[in-house]
């Protein structure tokens, strides 16, 4: 069988929502369908305009039979690309997933990365037998995270290494490197966790920049004061997109900002944590967790999930605190001071 690759095309957008409608595809490609092909025009269009994210479609006779996505990731997290592929249904057990996998593995390299990670789900023996042969490992997993087909299924996050992710972290650093009397001590000051507010966005955008405060996300300072703003309009209830702010005598302290996923997933996860290290960390974490913990059991959603750099001890010591289980790591997923650095995830209850 010949394969021909080419660049992803609007035009794609008509195959691309069959495939999504194809219940088989979507039961492991997780959308939910029936989605029109306007909608998936949409997305392509979106997809297309994003520079750094690659997408290859394989040909055979000149038909689309599958596609594949490079996405290099930003921040700390800028040595790894995330991985995305599908094959029609009709072309499945062909060879086509394995040559797209051979493409994205080298365009991965092309691109300078040194890590590729992907998530599947449990059941999706075909996916995970294909990225076990080049090499994929499980690093980390999600109970219940998607309901396929009647049941609720683990979520896998697999990883290949592309290049020595070295140095690797010895010690803990976002708090302990800071000297013994620097770690301020939490007052008995009042606590107050809130929506974010336009007036806001000036304490928001000094504690994107704090160089210490920020080791515990993606983020990287120095952050403008517009892409604070873009970050804050990005924020919309009815698309699941929250953030709750942590205050205390009108300062900023800390803010958490998560997304409620839809169908097929019904769970909170968390996307950015950040608390001012020079205030009242502990108090700032503990008041936010419990805020999200609350929110999730306010509007039913099952579970919640949470992202944290191992590095980033006091907050991972307040997830214990608030129930939340330890199920693993993604390995060197963060780079902090030279240093690559593992993830670990979380989920409550």
């Amino acid at each position: 069988m010949r394969l021909r690759f080419r660049s992803l095309l609007v035009e794609d957008a008509s195959w691309i929502g069959e495939a999504e409608n194809d219940p088989e595809v979507a039961k492991y490609y997780i959308s939910v369908y029936p989605r029109t092909e306007h909608e998936a025009r949409e997305l392509v269009k979106k997809q297309l305009q994003d520079s750094k994210a690659k997408h290859l479609v394989a040909e055979v006779e000149g038909q689309p039979a599958g596609c594949v996505t490079v996405e290099p990731l930003t921040g700390r997290s800028r040595h790894i690309a995330s991985l995305g592929i599908f094959v029609r249904r009709k072309h499945w057990g062909k060879g086509v997933g394995s040559a797209l996998m051979d493409e994205a593995i080298t365009l991965a390299k092309t691109l300078g990365c040194r890590k590729l990670m992907l998530g599947t789900t449990e059941g999706n023996e075909r996916a995970i037998n294909l990225y076990k042969k080049f090499g994929f490992q499980v690093e980390t997993y999600i109970d219940e995270e998607a309901y396929v087909d009647g049941s609720w299924r683990r979520s896998y996050v697999m990883g290949l290494e592309l290049a020595p992710c070295e140095p690797r972290i010895s010690e803990p650093l976002a708090y302990s490197k800071l000297p013994c009397n620097s770690l301020p001590k939490d007052s008995g000051a009042n606590i107050i966790v809130r929506q974010l507010m336009d007036g806001d966005l000036e304490e928001v955008n000094k504690l994107q920049n704090c160089p210490e405060s920020t080791k515990s996300s993606r983020r990287i300072p120095p952050t403008t004061k517009e892409e604070t703003k873009k970050w804050y309009e990005e924020l919309r209830s009815m698309g699941g997109e929250f953030c709750l702010a942590c205050f205390a005598d009108n300062r900023l302290h800390g803010y958490l900002r998560y997304v409620a996923r839809p169908l097929p997933y019904c769970n909170l996860g968390f996307r950015e944590m950040i608390v001012d290290v020079n205030g009242m960390p502990r108090r700032a974490a503990d008041s936010l967790v419990a805020a999200v913990k609350g929110f999730r059991e306010r509007y039913g959603y099952r579970r919640a999930f949470a992202y944290m750099p191992q590095t980033s001890t006091m907050i991972l010591s307040v997830l214990n605190d608030h129930g939340f289980k330890y199920s693993g790591a993604m390995k060197a997923y963060y780079l902090i001071d030279g240093r690559y650095v593992d993830v670990a995830s979380y989920e409550y209850p």
